[in-house]
């Protein structure tokens, strides 16, 4: 996903600048910390590029580093949502099949959300902050469950001994086609345009195949 700003509220006031939703604000700042890093984002340059007056966001979000938390939990809250949908529609009827349905829901949300990666580690999120993100947008509670499900798997020698870590970051490498869509395009010649359901169905069948016992 390449985060682009949310439509445009205008206010038919002459002399007024255009006002923008707070939703908007926000996935600008997100694709700006993302591109920009949190030191090298501006939020006097975000507001001239919103078309907003120079203390607006500040007004509204307070300092940096409380705008860089908002637009982090704005954009996992959009994670989380889409990853439940994704499972959900999969119905999936037994472990192993909700197993898959997790690891294909992960790399279609994070193919729409390919700022998250770099947002989570930057230096403008602290850990306390990180924890209580997770907490508060239900990650938390979502990486639990999967971690239950890998350990009945590995109990009844279904799949071999699994981390989350290592789940989490095989899932995150086959959606990075999807991430680095220049790098992808290189391999056009050779393999022919990605076709993202294919890509995101293959690579998931390939995770589930390296976690056989």
């Amino acid at each position: 996903m390449t985060l682009a700003c949310a439509k445009v509220v205008t206010v038919p006031t002459r002399g007024r600048p255009p006002l923008q939703t707070d939703e908007a604000i926000l996935d600008a700042a997100l694709a700006a910390f993302a591109a920009l890093g949190f030191d090298g984002t501006s939020v006097r340059a975000l507001n001239a590029e919103l078309g907003l007056s120079h203390e607006t966001i500040t007004q509204r979000f307070g300092t940096k580093a409380e705008l860089f938390r908002a637009a982090v939990h704005h954009g996992v809250s959009r994670f989380v949502t889409e990853f439940d949908n994704e499972v959900a529609a999969v119905a999936p009827t037994d472990d192993l099949d909700r197993l898959r349905a997790v690891v294909r829901a992960f790399m279609v949300a994070a193919s729409h959300h390919p700022s998250l990666g770099e947002l989570l580690h930057q230096g403008g999120l602290r850990e306390a902050d990180r924890t209580e993100l997770a907490s508060r947008v239900g990650l938390d509670a979502r990486l639990i469950d999967v971690a239950a499900l890998l350990g009945r798997l590995v109990e009844a020698g279904t799949i071999r001994s699994t981390s989350m870590r290592e789940l989490w970051f095989l899932a995150q490498a086959g959606a990075a086609p999807l991430h680095f869509r220049d790098l992808s395009a290189m391999f056009d010649p050779l393999d022919g345009p990605l076709d993202e359901v294919h890509h995101i169905d293959h690579m998931a069948d390939s995770v589930m195949r390296s976690l056989r016992p």
